[in-house]
């Protein structure tokens, strides 16, 4: 089979091998070989929007959990690191090989162990209803596949190209004042360890190691299944209205409380805001189709409004409507038509709407900075926000508070990212402003973020390193995201042969 195949026709997609050299073998049986490619040194793997680079020595693509187990067993005899990757819709560098000279460093996709391991069935301990999944399904099939059984997750991200061990050991969330995010609906995950074992932990099974693998940030083991919590399918009303920008947000403490699944954005440097609503609706509602259709309407509101001195904001005017179940209400259809880098921040939701306005301060205050952010020079802007419950997580940005989540997002074109300048201007103003809230960046958005910063932020940092510590003492998950941000700057991968 080839290696990640290919998501956009017409260029190399960002997550592929640029090119291939010779097979690293494993001396296993014919039949238990994995499908295992060598890079040579010019290739290269990138994420979604092309900004995260790394050169692997290999690529691997094992068909099974045992070849999973057998690659870690060879990786800790040789010193190799070794990351696993999804679809690449990180933004940050958090599944990067580190491409040191002096080891090996492979790379793992969970492409080939991505189907249902056991149907929805009822869970006592639970008291739910649960699916077995290979880690590597994504979670768009996740959806189709639920749909035809008759049930559905209760709450997703925009997004759905990712795999669902991705999206849950980055903390991925869509909207809801009581809704978690995806890595709340875990109720069992199964690792295997950096010594090469299985470590099967739930809800009622080594629950420290559960609370932290959650949101891992794949730096606790690599994880290859998991059973979710799911509810019978249901149908949902997507409703967008359009808004003056101040009088949205004089609403906003009524609206939170009102709807449960609430979010709006707004175009930088215009009046121009959307509220976004999602209602549940009986069973037999008509399905009008909320596919196809860009989900928020984003791209083309930041591509169509955005210049910085526009005005003429819009009046209070519903602009769609849809029924449709759930995940089509919830979700992108397809992948982003237009490449952008994103930035999140999390903070109590309390604080959200000061949050919001003191970065749309610092909006304005960089406005001729951003001038040269036009669709003449490829570059459009997007503000958003989202809502979630608390959960109890380690690393999770809702651990232990509700939150209010702001989302950043500078967009190119299909075939290159916005520019790096504005990312910059306006991700590193987002920091400052959050530290002073308390703020948690998303694991898996652009942020800058250090153990110096975290740590403070999160009531069981020193419990999550210490259980890093106890399951991949030797390093051979961690690159130099992981160290960053967990202050592990002196542990590396260290050979065990």
């Amino acid at each position: 089979p080839p290696p990640f195949p290919p998501r956009r026709a017409n260029t190399r997609r960002p997550g592929a091998p640029a090119a291939m050299g010779a097979p690293l073998h494993l001396g296993l049986p014919r039949l238990l070989l994995l499908f295992l490619l060598g890079l040579s040194e010019a290739a290269e793997w990138s994420d979604w929007d092309g900004r995260q680079v790394c050169h692997p020595s290999a690529l691997l693509m094992p068909k099974s959990v045992d070849e999973v187990v057998a690659i870690v067993r060879k990786a800790r005899a040789e010193g190799a690191q070794i990351k696993t990757v999804g679809s690449g819709h990180s933004f940050s560098s958090i599944t990067l090989t580190d491409d040191k000279d002096a080891a090996p460093s492979w790379m793992l996709s969970l492409d080939s162990i991505a189907s249902i391991t056991k149907d929805p069935e009822w869970d006592e301990t639970v008291g739910g209803y649960v699916v077995g999944i290979g880690a590597g399904m994504r979670v768009h099939n996740l959806n189709e596949e639920l749909l035809e059984r008759g049930y559905a997750l209760r709450n997703t991200g925009a997004i759905a190209q990712q795999s669902v061990a991705g999206a849950t050991q980055t903390g991925t969330h869509g909207t809801g004042r009581e809704l978690g995010s995806m890595s709340t609906q875990l109720s069992s995950m199964t690792l295997v360890l950096s010594n090469g074992t299985l470590l099967t932990v739930s809800k009622t099974n080594r629950v420290d190691i559960f609370d932290a693998a959650r949101v891992g940030l794949g730096a606790l083991g690599i994880v290859v299944g998991v059973e979710v919590e799911v509810v019978p399918k249901f149908k949902l009303r997507r409703t967008t209205v359009a808004y003056q920008l101040d009088e949205l947000l004089e609403q906003i403490p009524e609206l939170y409380q009102k709807y449960e699944r609430l979010q709006w954005y707004y175009t930088p440097y215009t009046q121009n805001a959307t509220l976004l609503l999602r209602e549940a609706v009986p069973l037999d509602s008509n399905i009008t189709g909320c596919w196809p259709g860009d989900l928020m309407g984003m791209v083309g509101t930041s591509q169509q409004q955005h210049t910085p001195s526009s005005s003429s904001p819009p009046q209070t005017t519903p602009l769609s409507s849809c029924v449709d179940w759930s995940f089509k209400a919830l979700c992108h259809e397809a992948d982003d038509a237009t490449l952008y880098t994103e930035m999140e921040y999390f903070v109590p939701v309390n604080s959200s709407l000061d949050f919001f306005r003191e970065f749309l301060d610092y909006q304005e205050s960089v406005k001729s900075e951003a001038s040269n952010c036009t669709l003449a020079n490829n570059c459009s802007l997007f503000t958003g926000m989202r809502y979630a419950k608390a959960d109890d997580i380690y690393l999770s940005p809702m651990y232990g508070q509700d939150i209010g989540v702001i989302s950043m997002i500078v967009l190119g074109t299909a075939h290159v990212s916005g520019p790096m300048s504005i990312v910059e201007l306006f991700d590193h103003g987002l920091t400052r402003i959050a530290k002073r809230y308390g703020g948690r960046p998303h694991w898996g958005k652009l942020h800058f973020a250090s153990k110096e910063d975290l740590e403070p932020v999160y009531p069981r940092f020193g419990d999550f390193v210490r259980i890093q510590e106890e399951l991949d003492g030797a390093g051979m998950f961690l690159n130099d995201y992981l160290r960053r941000v967990l202050g592990l700057e002196n542990q590396s991968v260290t050979n065990d042969s």
